[in-house]
């Protein structure tokens, strides 16, 4: 959807994190005034449990900031990661009484593998510390575990207190210049919003939530959910508790829709327009595993993967096999147990399976590899998306990615990661290297591959099939299918004809130099079956008889006969009759001549006794007429279709006698 922000102003998300009692829920209340935890059970436990949401009042109009509080207990860090997804900048709660635990490092880490690149840590608690070294020790503490996960001194480390208010202003402050310093999420791009809870209202029916990722939604508008492929529209948005008539990227947003109940809507669906979105079960990625990680991820290990609000397991298949050991990278392919709806350079976060602790996380690069071992020859292309030096590059190697089969240009956005807006605006047509055919994008070198191989199965028919003048269209595409979209074929096809290498006549082709070629007794088969046909006259012997003189080689009699009929010597009558032409042309005038003998229309009896032939020859002798134009059917019998003219004869081009493309089959 190529929109903007209804208001113009830029949104974006602050997500919590932090260990357990650490003061995240308390530090949101103090900044927003709005309590969090919504649940009794969360209420008498003093603990988040599920996800909390906000708005962050700011001190101007530049930009409407949401806080998502995630739970810090580490039984809850599947919510955590839920929360997570979409958060611009990371709001780190850290206890000055305590210092960094456990799940500071994880959600640290789990940050920084979802591309979160600022921060702001509240020291919180410190109305609880007396001793100014003990601030000063904490602080240090944590600028440890930030450089531990490759943060440098850019994240500020503020001492606060929301049960004083000591240091809430300047926190408020530091959020802000944060938020003030992220990139603005295009607007103009394909709407994606990952659900990460539903419900059910009354006098509103089914509403959705989630951060809206890119995009922008309006009322009215319909949306699909993936990845059961739902239609549904949107009656109503609300952001922050404000009914509003659009929603970009960067909004916590509620969704009303109609179509849909709301268990059909779990955390992990995703609301998307377009069509270039879908649901898949393999992902090329590059892999990322923590350095401070206890675990080797294994060739067919099983882990747990984040993506977007979903949660679900998958066994890693490694390029070459090779293992990715702590603080190394690595290329893979995740064979997922469910779909999930993903796009080019969507980050996400691994678990071990059992026990559950975070190993690391990495970058999707290619939705749906191949299920086989040759997905590793794509590796390169894969690198070449995620690195996204150009737009131009990157659609490349999308392109490449799919080679026969070629991609839609709906589909370049989500293949390669680019915003839909600026791909258009930047690579409105095929790049270099690339080529369209009906509409689909294929790689330049493809189209050679395809024009080379169609070529060469070209001949390989006509060796097969020498007997014939040429060989049938779709007997050709037949061939190629498996490794070549239709349109791609059909546009070497034409490279081929223009290039002169290829003779099109009808539904079949040649090449230039080829002709048929019998043995001398094919030859003197085909001279005995023309001779018995042209004594048969109008009653010669069927398609049936006439294989008892081939020996019963139907498919031999079925050449012979084909080719006679291209040169000219018989005629198709249908596909069990043939005519010499001068057998045709004396049908055409008997059939005339009782036509002519009286004003009504004349039955098959009359037929019958002027042609002299059974029933059994009379119907598709009649029907043979019909075609050629020289009768018409009507109720009460046939009558002349042209008075004048007497109808077409056969020979002459477009008269349409029979089918041309008989099976050998038939014969």
């Amino acid at each position: 959807m190529s929109r903007g922000a209804e208001d113009g102003e830029r949104a974006l998300v602050v997500g919590t994190g932090g260990h357990v009692d650490h003061g995240k829920t308390e530090l949101v209340r103090a900044l927003t005034d709005v309590e969090t935890d919504r649940w009794d059970e969360e209420k008498e436990r003093g603990l988040s449990i599920d996800l909390g949401f906000a708005r962050l009042p700011a001190a101007d109009d530049r930009a409407e900031i949401g806080i998502v509080d995630v739970p810090g207990h580490e039984d809850f860090v599947t919510n955590m990661l839920a929360g997570a997804t979409g958060v611009d900048v990371l709001l780190l709660a850290v206890a000055a009484d305590e210092g960094p635990m456990p799940q500071t490092r994880e959600h640290l880490s789990i940050a920084r593998l979802l591309g979160v690149r600022r921060g702001v840590v509240a020291l919180t608690r410190v109305d609880l510390v007396d001793d100014p070294e003990w601030i000063e020790l904490a602080r240090d503490a944590v600028r440890e575990e930030l450089r531990a996960v490759g943060v440098g001194e850019e994240w500020p480390i503020l001492p606060v207190s929301p049960v004083t208010g000591e240091g809430m202003d300047a926190l408020r402050r530091e959020l802000e210049d944060a938020a003030e310093r992220v990139p603005a999420r295009p607007t103009d791009d394909l709407f994606r919003l990952p659900v990460d809870r539903s419900f059910s209202l009354t006098g509103t029916g089914t509403v959705a939530t989630g951060t809206v990722w890119s995009g922008t939604v309006e009322t009215g508008d319909e949306l699909r959910v993936l990845p059961s492929d739902r239609r549904v529209r949107v009656r109503s948005l609300e952001v922050h508790g404000e009914t509003r008539e659009a929603a970009g990227a960067g909004r916590r947003c509620g969704v009303a829709l109609s179509g849909v109940d709301p268990d059909e809507l779990e955390r992990g669906c995703v609301l998307v327009s377009g069509p270039g979105w879908r649901a898949v079960r393999r992902l090329g990625v590059r892999l990322r595993l923590l350095r401070h990680a206890d675990r080797v991820v294994e060739e067919g290990q099983r882990v747990r993967v984040y993506l977007g609000t979903c949660e679900v397991m998958a066994r890693v298949r490694l390029a070459a096999h090779r293992p990715v050991a702590p603080g190394s990278t690595g290329w893979a392919r995740l064979d997922l147990e469910e779909p999930v709806v993903a796009r080019a350079g969507d980050r996400f976060v691994l678990r071990f399976y059992s026990p559950v602790t975070t190993i690391g996380g990495g970058r999707v690069a290619d939705l749906e590899p191949g299920a086989g071992g040759g997905w590793t020859e794509d590796i390169e292309a894969w690198g070449e998306i995620v690195a996204a030096e150009t737009p131009a590059r990157a659609v490349r190697a999308a392109v490449e990615l799919r080679g026969g089969r070629g991609r839609s240009p709906d589909e370049l956005p989500v293949a390669t990661g680019i915003p839909s807006g600026r791909l258009l605006e930047e690579v409105p047509e095929p790049p270099e290297g690339v080529v369209e055919a009906d509409g689909r994008w294929y790689p330049e070198e493809t189209l050679r591959a395809a024009t080379r191989d169609l070529a060469g199965e070209l001949d390989r028919l006509h060796e097969e099939d020498r007997r014939s003048e040429g060989v049938s269209l779709e007997a050709l595409r037949r061939a190629v299918s498996g490794r070549y979209a239709e349109g791609l074929v059909e546009r070497a096809l034409g490279r081929l004809a223009e290039q002169g290498e290829v003779v099109r006549s009808g539904p079949r082709i040649r090449r230039p130099g080829h002709r048929p070629e019998l043995t001398e007794r094919e030859q003197r088969l085909r001279e005995r079956l023309l001779e018995a046909i042209d004594r048969g006259g109008l009653a010669p012997p069927e398609v049936g008889d006439l294989r008892s003189r081939v020996d019963g080689d139907a498919n031999l009699l079925h050449d012979l006969l084909e080719l006679m009929v291209s040169a000219g010597e018989l005629v198709r009558v249908s596909p069990d009759l043939y005519l010499t032409p001068d057998s045709e042309r004396r049908l055409r005038r008997t059939a005339a001549e009782v036509l002519r003998e009286g004003e009504e229309p004349v039955g098959p009896g009359p037929f019958k006794e002027a042609f002299g032939v059974t029933r059994s020859y009379l119907i598709p002798l009649l029907e043979h007429l019909d075609r050629t134009g020289l009768s018409r059917r009507t109720g009460d019998g046939r009558v002349l279709a042209d008075p004048e003219g007497g109808g077409r004869s056969a020979e002459e081009p477009g008269t349409g006698t029979a089918p041309a493309e008989t099976s050998r089959q038939s014969t």
